[in-house]
C-alpha cells in the first residue's frame, strides 16, 4: 500500500476513534474541536492525494 494512502486511513482511524471515545465513553458532544479535527484531517487528506500525484508525475519524466 502506497504511504500517502497509508497515512490517511490512519488519519481516518484516529478521528473515528477520537469520536467514538468522545462521543460514547466520554459522554461529550460533538463540539467545534471535533469539526476542527474533521477539517484539518480532510484537509491533510487532500495534501496526501496531491502528494501522489506529484509523485506519479515525476516518475513519468
Amino acid at each position: 500500500m502506497n504511504k500517502y494512502h497509508r497515512s490517511s486511513l490512519q488519519l481516518l482511524f484516529i478521528v473515528a476513534i477520537t469520536l467514538i471515545v468522545s462521543v460514547y465513553w466520554l459522554n461529550l458532544e460533538i463540539g467545534y474541536g471535533i469539526i476542527l479535527l474533521f477539517i484539518a484531517v480532510g484537509y491533510t487528506i487532500y495534501l496526501n492525494f496531491n502528494a501522489v500525484k506529484k509523485v506519479k508525475m515525476n516518475n513519468k519524466s
